[in-house]
């Protein structure tokens, strides 16, 4: 018997699907994962069937119109389920992540007349039928248009006679601009024993077929690139591809260009700093098979590849891998699960692992690879720690600076090597305080105080509000404002002042504003015009500059100061990262870190490049409370733009939660108190399994409280 009903995710921020009936026009072409324009509401709207039923519990409406596009294929299909199941996440919202953004965007599609409308537009004899007949007999119009003069009831009649049909807009396939960035590197062409030995680990996994999962544990410059890319060039060449998800869109074009050489012409590149029109032309090469290699950042692992053969998650440690906006989702844990799905190997790939994949390979989950020392020659670099509480240290117009660190950088200029120094503040100032009653500059929106950038603009780094720096103080009148610490900006000026000669760049998202930006400072650091570089973590992501010989890390403690249960092992992960980037050429390198806590041990671990160490200390501190990778962690969010109704919600709802299983933390007030003028509380649970977890978080977003809204979060990673 024919399927009469579809049931259909739309791209709004819902879990339900709706019901829609498949007309005789249709009938047997509408399949699971088909692309359809259904009416919603009084406008038309993309969707993508999920199943087929045969009945509805409500009365339907028709579809549409079938896309000419081919339906999402099975395995796709099927990591969105598991993916909205897992994270209780818009289906409708992640499968839109899987067509290119013409099919994808909510714009109103146009109606034309069919063969049999236009041969029955003589058989209307007035009325509102033969108007709109009319009205579409000079050409296609949308539906927008038509419905100014026609109900919306006729159109939809008119298309389940058959009268009438949807044109969907068609993508423009313009090709893909090759990456601009590029560099003349030495072929590697020889491995180190243990490079081979993870490549022959790795390719034996490719040819036995099969789900395998891998963690590639590599020290920063151990080459866990070439691997990839060996790695790679063997499944290109046995017709297979091969997806790349990389944190950041910073990262993309070195590793392009070292993977244009393996596979040239065939490298394709999918983020949102691309046009709407180069996605689509990615997209379609991706679905048509001619690239054979894809790199993309989390949103990419819900591309249509067919003939996947390998994942690689380069830096899975990262937590922009995290999206905890709606659709929520980890881009790292997803790309395990489709490697599961299309039964193929992934290899995630760090030289600070995050705690839940080194708990993996612990277990046996993943197997454990190990690239314990650098490909090249070149020697680890040293590594010395600065207490920054020791006043004679201190170099009062270099802000954040050490008389050591600075007299290392006038011996990088001098010798003609260059340096980075990383600062995670960007902005000129934290904030601007008055000097007479102590109040700092706060944003009238958010509990946080505006960064300030220059003396034309002061700016929240949470709802984006900016403004003009105050001449006086808001809270006394006074005349005595004056940016207090210090953002990479301040640096940047500050060492352009104490070393006029020398060119000092700057790598943080207020640099990266312009197109062509990255491509400069990459070009800048490379042909060495770019002595000095500053930026926030950006620096840390795989950067490789063999003419830096110095890195500085300026408070390398900031990260402890947040409320985070995760705060040791971003310390320890940042250290290390930035300290890799120092001495990859020929020349030894040196890393100052500067510090107010010398004696802590994420401090003191990743300054001896003991990884086991750190990892074992922490290890027994999360299991004794119970936190990941020991238990399950939820998040529940409840904001409002009343105080008292949040407090009084989180009150009311932290007492209807289940407590069988499980630890309920709170309710507290959030880190950050108010963002965008909505108060906010929130309330951690500690379960013992996945499915303990979402039944409470269910049970949480069913609670409802007039003038509150409550968000939960499964495995978040940001909890301000």
């Amino acid at each position: 018997m024919t399927t009469r009903f579809v049931r259909v995710a739309l791209p709004r921020p819902v879990q339900k699907l709706f019901h829609y009936e498949v007309p005789q026009t249709l009938s047997g072409k509408v399949l699971r994962g088909s692309i359809v324009q259904v009416p919603f509401g009084n406008r038309a709207m993309p969707g993508v069937v999920v199943d087929l039923v045969e009945r509805s519990p409500v009365p339907a409406r028709n579809i549409w119109t079938l896309s000419e596009l081919q339906p999402i294929p099975a395995p796709l299909m099927d990591l969105v389920t598991w993916t909205s199941d897992y994270y209780k996440s818009p289906p409708g919202l992640l499968l839109k992540m899987t067509l290119p953004p013409t099919a994808a965007s909510s714009g109103t599609p146009k109606l034309a007349l069919t063969q049999l409308g236009k041969e029955k537009l003589p058989d209307n004899e007035g009325g509102a039928r033969l108007n709109l007949l009319r009205a579409l007999s000079k050409g296609p119009r949308t539906v927008k248009y038509l419905t100014e003069d026609h109900d919306l009831a006729l159109l939809e009649e008119a298309l389940s006679e058959g009268l009438v049909t949807s044109v969907p807009a068609r993508a423009q396939a313009r090709s893909l601009p090759a990456d601009s960035y590029s560099r003349q590197e030495e072929a590697v062409t020889h491995l180190t024993p243990a490079q081979e030995n993870s490549l022959k680990t790795l390719l034996e996994a490719t040819r036995e077929g099969g789900f395998k999962a891998f963690l590639l544990h590599g020290a920063t410059g151990s080459g866990k690139t070439e691997v990839y890319l060996r790695a790679a060039r063997d499944l290109i060449e046995k017709g297979k591809k091969v997806l790349f998800l990389v944190p950041e869109i910073s990262l993309t074009p070195l590793l392009i260009s070292r993977l244009e050489r393996i596979a040239p012409g065939e490298v394709a590149s999918l983020h949102s700093g691309m046009t709407a029109s180069a996605r689509s032309a990615s997209w379609r090469r991706m679905k048509d098979g001619s690239a054979k290699v894809i790199v993309g950042v989390r949103s990419g692992v819900f591309s249509p590849i067919p003939d996947l053969g390998l994942i690689v998650v380069d830096e899975e440690h990262d937590p922009s891998f995290r999206q905890e906006d709606t659709p929520s989702y980890n881009a790292r844990d997803v790309a395990v699960k489709r490697a599961q799905l299309e039964k193929i190997p992934i290899v995630l790939g760090s030289a600070t692992p995050s705690f839940e994949s080194w708990h993996n390979a612990g277990t046996g989950r993943y197997t454990l690879l190990t690239l314990p020392g650098r490909a090249t020659p070149s020697p680890e670099p040293e590594l010395v720690l600065v207490d920054m509480s020791d006043r004679s240290l201190m170099v009062p117009e270099l802000p954040s600076m050490s008389k050591i660190l600075l007299e290392e950088l006038e011996g990088v200029l001098e010798r003609g090597e260059q340096a980075i120094l990383f600062l995670n503040r960007r902005g000129f100032a934290p904030f601007l305080l008055c000097a007479q009653c102590r109040q700092a500059v706060a944003c009238p929106n958010c509990s946080v105080t505006f960064t300030y950038h220059s003396e034309r603009e002061i700016l929240c780094h949470y709802c984006g509000q900016k403004e003009t720096p105050p001449k006086i103080c808001p809270s006394c009148g006074a005349q005595a404002l004056r940016p207090v610490g210090a953002g990479t900006r301040k640096i940047e000026k500050a060492l352009a002042e104490r070393f006029p000669e020398a060119v000092i760049d700057r790598l943080d998202r207020d640099a990266l504003q312009t197109r062509g930006a990255l491509e400069r400072i990459y070009r800048k650091m490379d042909s060495g015009d770019t002595r000095i570089l500053v930026g926030t973590q950006l620096l840390s992501k795989g950067h490789d500059f063999p003419n830096v010989t110095l890195a500085g890390i300026l408070n390398a403690e900031q990260a402890l100061d947040l409320p985070d249960f995760r705060s040791a092992e971003r310390t320890f992960q940042i250290i290390t990262q930035v300290a890799g980037r120092a001495g990859r050429g020929q020349k030894r390198g040196k890393v100052i870190v500067q510090t107010w806590v010398p004696e802590h041990y994420a401090v003191v671990t990743a300054l001896r490049g003991d990884a086991q160490t750190f990892y074992r200390t922490e290890m027994s501190f999360r299991k004794e409370l119970g936190y990941p990778p020991f238990g399950r962690l939820g998040r529940i969010l409840i904001d409002g733009v009343s105080d008292e109704k949040v407090i009084q919600a989180a009150m009311n709802l932290a007492e209807n939660l289940p407590a069988a299983g499980q630890k309920i933390l709170g309710p507290s007030p959030a880190p950050i108190n108010r963002i965008r003028g909505r108060f906010r509380w929130h309330i951690m649970v500690l379960a013992k399994s996945h499915g303990r977890l979402l039944k409470t978080l269910e049970a949480a977003t069913a609670f409802r409280s007039p003038g509150v809204r409550i968000t939960a979060r499964v495995d978040p990673v940001q909890l301000m």
